[in-house]
């Protein structure tokens, strides 16, 4: 059958196999441990970190909150003041209509005034001539 030598030499390679299987198994279980350590040293330098980056996240989301406030407050106020505004300025039409109806009024009150005048005086004018022409006649 086969002779006693490869029976020795598949033992032998088995065996380093078997001795390269472990050391790579111890290699692995080496590697596992270190990294394990260095995520728990990157833990405690980032531990504190993360804890700084939550008060900074906090501490932003108050301002934000108090700046949505004060935005809040500055538009309600905006808005009144629009409010009164345009009631001013409705106010101030119906003045300017109340006041436009009185001047129209006036401007026709003294046009016909102006008119009467003009005919008065101009009926002075004739009434003047005629006793001139009347005077010169004698």
């Amino acid at each position: 059958m086969f002779p006693t030598w490869v029976g020795v030499v598949t033992a032998l390679s088995l065996a380093i196999i078997a001795l390269a299987v472990i050391a790579v198994a111890a290699a692995a279980v080496g590697a596992a441990l270190a990294m394990r350590a260095l995520i728990r040293l990157l833990q405690g330098f980032a531990g504190p970190a993360m804890d700084d980056v939550r008060q900074l996240i906090g501490t932003i989301r108050t301002e934000v909150d108090g700046v949505t406030g004060t935005s809040r407050e500055l538009r309600e106020r905006v808005v009144k003041a629009a409010d009164a505004a345009q009631a001013r300025l409705a106010e101030l039409d119906a003045l300017v209509e109340v006041v436009q109806d009185e001047v129209e009024s006036v401007a026709i009150d003294v046009a016909g005034t102006l008119r009467t005048l003009r005919r008065g005086v101009g009926l002075l004018d004739w009434g003047r001539r005629t006793i001139k022409r009347g005077r010169g006649k004698r």
